[in-house]
């Protein structure tokens, strides 16, 4: 008998599982480079709990580094936004929020592309509040009008999500757009309300997004009042189309796996401007390998050529072939143009 006991415990310790090392999956994290770290991912998810914590704190070690005005060359914070949205850690909220209110392009240092791809989604998710939370990043001009853009985004979500109907919407972003027309600045963010609100067929607030035009403080560039009034007109079957076309996930991994960041590299014509910096650095989803240019196509043409005369959804793939979104690309060079 005395013989078995050590079988016994022999088994009992090899069924017992290595202890799990938070600081390991981090690492993990932070030195994805080109390759999406799906095991890390995975595990993170087994081990909310433990994780959590860490994530967020690797969100506000690179806002610190940022706001120090040094580089951060790891993606820790980059995957810890996307799993801690897909956990739906609203404890993640504060330091989300510190994150994307880094004065200048500071969100776009941390973030690139996800914060005009995915924040507005990630907002709506985790806010308990989520009225006041939008109200006040719309109304605080000292952040990037990006940010402040997704704000405004984020009620197409909390319209998606049930929270709020159509007319709430409508009616917070048309109070938003007094506001912006009594201040007569011609702040970045009255475009941003007037495209949002244009998702929305704004029958309601057509006349101040018509003054907005007449004042010359919309950019007729992005948008323009005959798109308004097509909106309008669709109604229903529009809002709802716009709806459904809303960047929304519950999995972070199949979420990344469709970024060009993560796509093999193209072994026939290069992009026109290759990928080269870290992944918080690069493009998005929007993105996709079958939209690149070849270089030869695109060369000396502006984006709005390349569309055909078009015009280009802001949010949209710039057709230049960056593999960015077009307001973060090509737009403010065809403006000046």
């Amino acid at each position: 008998m005395s013989e078995a006991v050590p079988e016994r415990v022999g088994a009992v310790e090899a069924a017992v599982p290595a202890a799990f090392d938070p600081e390991r999956i981090v690492a993990e994290l932070d030195r994805a480079h080109r390759c999406l770290p799906e095991a890390a991912m995975r595990e993170t998810r087994e081990h909310r709990d433990v994780m959590v914590p860490r994530l967020i704190q690797a969100i506000r070690d690179a806002t610190a580094a940022v706001r120090a005005g040094d580089k951060v060359d790891g993606n820790a914070h980059f995957f810890a936004l996307f799993m801690l949205a897909e956990i739906g850690a609203r404890e993640a909220l504060p330091a989300i929020l510190e994150a994307v209110s880094l004065p200048g392009e500071g969100p776009f240092d941390l973030f690139e592309d996800a914060i005009t791809t995915v924040l507005a989604g990630i907002l709506a998710r985790l806010s308990d509040d989520p009225l006041t939370l939008i109200d006040g990043l719309i109304r605080n001009g000292d952040l990037n009008e990006y940010v402040r853009w997704e704000g405004a985004q984020a009620y197409l979500h909390l319209v998606q999500n049930g929270r709020l109907s159509r007319e709430q919407a409508v009616e917070h972003l048309r109070q938003h757009l007094r506001r912006e027309l009594d201040g007569k600045d011609g702040s970045p963010i009255l475009t941003g309300l007037v495209c949002t609100l244009g998702e929305l067929a704004p029958i309601e607030a057509r006349e101040e997004i018509k003054e907005a035009f007449r004042r010359g403080m919309v950019e007729e560039f992005t948008i323009g009042m005959k798109d308004i009034d097509c909106g309008i007109a669709e109604g229903g079957a529009g809002v709802q189309r716009h709806l459904e076309n809303l960047e929304v996930f519950d999995d972070a991994i199949e979420e990344l796996r469709h970024w060009a960041a993560f796509q093999p590299k193209p072994t026939a014509k290069p992009v026109l401007k290759p990928v080269s910096r870290p992944i918080s650095q690069s493009v998005s989803r929007a993105a996709r390998t079958d939209s690149v240019l070849p270089a030869e196509t695109s060369a000396g043409l502006t984006a709005v050529q390349l569309a055909a005369g078009k015009r280009i959804g802001r949010n949209a793939p710039c057709p230049c072939g960056s593999g960015k979104k077009y307001k973060k690309c090509c737009l403010d060079k065809d403006r000046s143009r």
